[in-house]
C-alpha cells in the first residue's frame, strides 16, 4: 500500500476511470474520444475530471463509512483514519491537513445549506450548515496561522469574526429548536 501522495497534481481522467473500472463502477470504454466529448458536454475537461474524482470519491467514501461501521475498536479505527490522511499526503504538516479538514468541511456545508432551504426541515440543519461554516473558518485561520511569512492579521481578522457570526448563527437556531421542544412539552 502506498503511504502517501508525491505530489498536488490531480490524477488524470483515464487513472481516475481506471480505477473506477476496476472497482466494476464505470461502464464506458475509457477512450480518448469518449473522455472529449463528455468533457465538452460538461464544461470543459476541468469540470469532468472534477466530476469523475468526486465520483470516486462517493465510491469510496461508502466503503470507508461501511467499514467504519463493522465494529472496529477506536484504536483500529483512527488508525484508518490516519491512514486516509497519510494517503492524502497532508498526515505529516500541520498546514496541509488544515487545509485538507478545511476543504473536508466545506464539503460537509454545500449539502447541509441545500437542505436548510428546505422550511419543513426546521432549525437543526441550518444550525449544522452554521457550524460547518464556522468549523471551516476557522480551519482556514489555523492553516493560516502554520505560515507566518503570508499571515495577515487583518485577514484572520475578518475570518474570525465571520466564525464567530457562524457559531453565532448555529447557537440561535439551537435555540429556537430548544424553545419549539419546551412548548411540544408543556402540551403534554
Amino acid at each position: 500500500m502506498k503511504q502517501d501522495r508525491r505530489d498536488d497534481n490531480p490524477f488524470t481522467v483515464e487513472q481516475i476511470v481506471a480505477a473506477m473500472a476496476a472497482l466494476d463502477m464505470y461502464r464506458g470504454a475509457n477512450t480518448e474520444l469518449e473522455h472529449a466529448r463528455e468533457a465538452k458536454r460538461l464544461g470543459g475537461m476541468q469540470a469532468y475530471q472534477a466530476r469523475l474524482a468526486n465520483a470516486l470519491l462517493g465510491i469510496v467514501e461508502v466503503d470507508a463509512m461501511l467499514a467504519d461501521g463493522s465494529e472496529l475498536s477506536e484504536t483500529h479505527m483512527q488508525a484508518a483514519h490516519q491512514q486516509a490522511l497519510q494517503s492524502a499526503g497532508v498526515a505529516e504538516q500541520p498546514g496541509k491537513l488544515l487545509s485538507f479538514l478545511r476543504w473536508r468541511a466545506l464539503r460537509v456545508g454545500g449539502p447541509l445549506r441545500v437542505i436548510a432551504q428546505n422550511k419543513e426541515a426546521g432549525p437543526l440543519p441550518l444550525a449544522a450548515a452554521h457550524v460547518a461554516e464556522g468549523l471551516q473558518m476557522l480551519l482556514g485561520v489555523c492553516a493560516a496561522g502554520q505560515d507566518l511569512s503570508n499571515l495577515s492579521p487583518s485577514e484572520l481578522q475578518a475570518d474570525l469574526v465571520t466564525a464567530l457570526e457562524a457559531l453565532t448563527d448555529a447557537i440561535a437556531n439551537l435555540d429556537i429548536f430548544l424553545t419549539l421542544l419546551d412548548q411540544i412539552n408543556d402540551l403534554f
